[in-house]
């Protein structure tokens, strides 16, 4: 390159710094004007208290979480029960959400933005969420968009991984202008299982465990105490002590997949169902249906009976001066049994997918739960 060609060239690239100057400045007045609402609030005077409905649509579906008097519930779960901790945690973070942007939306980007309204699944769709009072009337509505990401230094040099920071969303049906927000809201969605109470039965201090099927009985296994090993009923045989321990540890963590939300249509082959009974050292029996495998999940029902124990029986050679603290500890335990009793009574409503590998050790056969038979060794 000779002299002429570099200030040639110098020139064209001054030119270009003042041309982008001149955009920046054109932007940052723009911006100035167009942010005017940054750190409002996106959904202004919203008090939670009168929140009674939450509406979550996108392309794939429509969820409503409904507060009633004993508290939030799935509607497309026939009324189970919603967990109340996500649902408040949700709402005290959509309360003091604020507006960290806010630009002109023309028609032409909501789909790249992903600010479409969600109808027939169409491409570039959001997700809507609106909240409602006990009449019905709207609390605030948000269109959730696409997710603002930035790169994680250390993944970009591993994966390219990347954080979402915050969304751009429109408010209140308002279509014209875009509003961005520091806060992914990654927890909105239209999945009713993800919004359910997933701890179903809590069976503690199992005495005795059956098992049957069209009215057959098919093993029945007894402790006299928590701390005794395991035996079979009527039988000097005992079954292996592992698999005897899994059947009450099966039964003191029942949780539920999801909730069926119409079992006449579905082939759950309840009326053939293995049944587990047990019986507890506080009074109390639990009864599983298990119908037909669905995927990595059983078809289950449930009930639970009867009554917590009234009287303590003292221990020999209590003290004077313990028992009054000992009756004082059994009658709060009582309490907190009738209370948990009077819940999972409720459950004999609903049709369950309970996970295949917390029912499995339930499901042996009689020699499934014996000792395994060791192979002789090998003569040298």
């Amino acid at each position: 390159m000779n002299r002429r060609q570099f200030f040639i060239a110098l020139a064209a690239l001054a030119v270009l710094a003042v041309l982008g100057a001149a955009v920046v400045l054109s932007d940052r007045s723009a911006w100035t004007a167009a942010d005017s609402r940054a750190g409002q609030k996106a959904i202004p005077g919203l008090r939670l208290s009168e929140v009674a409905e939450i509406t979550i649509r996108d392309s794939s579906g429509e969820l409503h979480l409904v507060r009633g008097e004993t508290g939030w519930s799935v509607r497309e779960r026939v009324g189970f029960a919603a967990e109340t901790d996500r649902i408040a945690a949700l709402l005290v973070k959509l309360a003091e959400l604020k507006i960290v942007q806010s630009e002109p939306l023309p028609e032409s980007q909501r789909a790249r933005l992903e600010l479409l309204e969600p109808k027939d699944k169409a491409a570039g769709a959001g997700i809507l969420i609106e909240l409602k009072d006990a009449k019905g009337g709207s609390l605030g509505r948000l269109l959730l968009g696409k997710k603002i990401v930035n790169s994680s230094p250390v993944a970009s040099l591993s994966r390219g991984e990347t954080e979402a920071t915050g969304r751009y969303l429109t408010a209140g049906g308002e279509t014209g202008t875009m509003l961005a927000i520091g806060e992914p809201l990654t927890e909105v969605e239209s999945k009713p299982d993800q919004w359910l109470v997933k701890d179903l039965l809590r069976a503690d201090g199992v005495k005795s465990v059956s098992s049957s099927k069209d009215g057959k009985a098919r093993w029945i296994v007894i402790r006299d105490t928590e701390s005794t090993d395991w035996k079979f009923a009527g039988s000097k045989e005992r079954p292996d002590l592992q698999k005897a321990t899994d059947l009450a540890s099966s039964l003191g963590w029942v949780n539920l997949v999801d909730v069926v939300a119409d079992p006449g249509q579905t082939d759950t082959r309840l009326d053939h169902a293995i049944v587990i009974k047990a019986d507890t050292f506080d009074g109390i029996s639990y009864t599983l249906r298990i119908g037909n495998k669905a995927g990595d999940n059983y078809y289950v029902r449930v009930a639970v009976a009867g009554e917590p124990r009234k009287t303590r029986t003292p221990a020999k050679g209590e003290k004077a001066e313990d028992k009054a603290k000992n009756d004082k500890e059994f009658e709060e335990r009582r309490k907190k049994l009738v209370e948990k009793l009077e819940r999972e009574k409720k459950l004999e409503r609903w049709t369950y997918l309970v996970a295949k590998n917390g029912l499995d050790p339930l499901l042996r056969d009689r020699p499934g739960l014996m000792p395994e038979k060791r192979k002789p060794a090998k003569k040298g």
